[in-house]
């Protein structure tokens, strides 16, 4: 697994999973529907979840995604 450091979350990131390939999963929202984005391969989109399914889908994810962060500079 690549090494990593901690990086500060970005304003609204309420939870976050780091995927196996090191990038993280985060989830957004008001507490009553929450979206999951993979900051590796993008999986989440636009689509909201309730929390608890919204927790379970990004650590299922992070447990697989291999992929690495994209860039951002």
């Amino acid at each position: 697994m690549p090494a990593s450091t901690p990086s500060v979350w970005p304003v609204g990131v309420v939870a976050r999973y780091r995927t196996v390939g090191g990038a993280d999963v985060d989830l957004t929202g008001d507490g009553k529907c929450v979206r999951v984005r993979c900051s590796g391969c993008g999986v989440g989109g636009d689509d909201a979840y309730y929390p608890p399914a919204a927790h379970r889908l990004a650590e299922k994810h992070a447990g697989k995604c291999r992929r690495v962060a994209a860039p951002t500079a």
